[in-house]
């Protein structure tokens, strides 16, 4: 039994790498969708100050400004357009790497279950012997005493 809860608490130990490497894997995932939904975010800022800088530009008639202004917006416009696929290609692979991470984290659970039974199971057997080993010495020692009176008896 001993040799059982040893195998399995070399396998609990591959089953933890397994789930920090799934863990590891999910977290790289999520901080590279972060990285887009950062990305956009200022674009989405770039875009509305060019459009305030672009409507003070006609304001004051600075046509150079309003053409600048206009540049910038059409650019993070793009780049918003460009994030977005990007966005999307990234998420899709979350949802992969959160099943990863679940079914990794089920299996470390399951094997540490079975050792925390099997050395249970060894704490037991282990208990019996020693009550059997008991039981052993107590009746060889009655019988012996038995013997010894019929003998000296007799």
């Amino acid at each position: 039994m001993r040799g059982k809860a040893e195998r399995l608490g070399r396998l609990l130990a591959i089953r933890r790498v397994a789930e920090e490497m799934a863990q590891s894997r999910l977290q790289l995932a999520s901080a590279a969708v972060h990285e887009v939904e950062t990305a956009l975010s200022a674009q989405q800022t770039t875009l509305i100050e060019a459009g305030a800088a672009g409507r003070d530009a006609l304001a004051s008639g600075d046509r150079g400004d309003w053409l600048m202004a206009d540049a910038q917006a059409e650019v993070a416009g793009w780049n918003r357009g460009r994030l977005g696929v990007l966005l999307g290609a990234r998420r899709t692979l979350v949802a992969p790497a959160m099943e990863d991470f679940l079914e990794s984290r089920r299996e470390f659970e399951q094997v540490k279950l079975l050792l925390e039974d099997a050395r249970q199971a060894a704490r037991i057997d282990q208990n019996r012997r020693a009550q059997a080993a008991a039981d052993d010495w107590f009746l060889s020692r009655r019988v012996r005493g038995r013997s010894g009176r019929i003998v000296n008896g007799g």
